[in-house]
């Protein structure tokens, strides 16, 4: 729900990186990652070139590069990307396919797991990390959707710009009773309710749930098991 994530991020507190809230303090972790989204969290850091990107590197990894209105130096637009690739040629060869494969991986990250302030960009920086498809799957992409939500966070807090989170509007959830039911969608109501929540009513580990449990893939189970033998 948008409007309970705005209010949620009234609450946010940029120097602890923590939702303060009337009853305690919170946060979305690495775990809270592995569950909702079913990302690896133990394996090589998200990290790359994020300079001198452009052109080039759309031509080799995707075989065709945007037109000037649709990029800048180090970015490209979602909806030139949902345009191009969106229906796959019956007759694609192997390496069309990959080109096919790398703009959709770079949708999901711009539109669900590394939003950025434009909400219709997605950062050049990501792309050649899908240059190989035997090392795509070894990296810990749930550490750096958790890294890029602490930043969004930060900024929307301090600038009071509203964006869509779809990582906290999934980890987010508070019961609206039936006389705010009707209401839902006013921010005011979810600033009231989590005023009002008490100690007690706060679910603080949601994620230990067996009904989540019972529907997490069973391949990051390793991920989480070892972060708990971390801590």
């Amino acid at each position: 729900m948008p409007t309970l994530v705005s209010a949620l991020v009234e609450r946010w507190r940029t120097e602890t990186h923590i939702f303060h809230l009337n009853c305690g303090e919170t946060i979305i972790t690495l775990e809270d990652v592995a569950l909702l989204l079913g990302l690896p969290i133990n394996d090589h850091d998200v990290i790359g070139q994020t300079s001198g990107l452009g052109s080039a590197v759309c031509a080799e990894l995707l075989r065709v590069v945007p037109p000037i209105e649709q990029r800048t130096s180090q970015s490209i637009t979602l909806t030139w990307l949902e345009e191009t690739f969106s229906m796959l040629p019956y007759d694609a060869g192997q390496r069309q396919i990959e080109c096919y494969a790398r703009a959709y991986i770079l949708r999901l990250i711009g539109c669900v797991l590394m939003q950025d302030m434009s909400q219709n960009r997605v950062h050049l920086k990501w792309l050649p990390l899908l240059r190989d498809f035997t090392e795509v799957g070894r990296y810990s992409w749930g550490s750096g959707c958790l890294a890029t939500l602490y930043r969004i966070l930060s900024i929307s807090s301090r600038t009071r710009t509203i964006i869509s989170f779809p990582l906290a509007r999934r980890w987010a959830h508070i019961e609206v009773d039936d006389d705010s039911r009707s209401n839902k969608h006013n921010v005011k109501i979810y600033r009231q309710l989590l005023d009002r929540l008490e100690m007690q009513q706060f679910i603080w580990r949601p994620c230990d749930s067996n009904e989540i449990i019972a529907q997490v893939p069973h391949d990051i189970f390793p991920d989480i098991y070892g972060l708990r033998l971390h801590h």
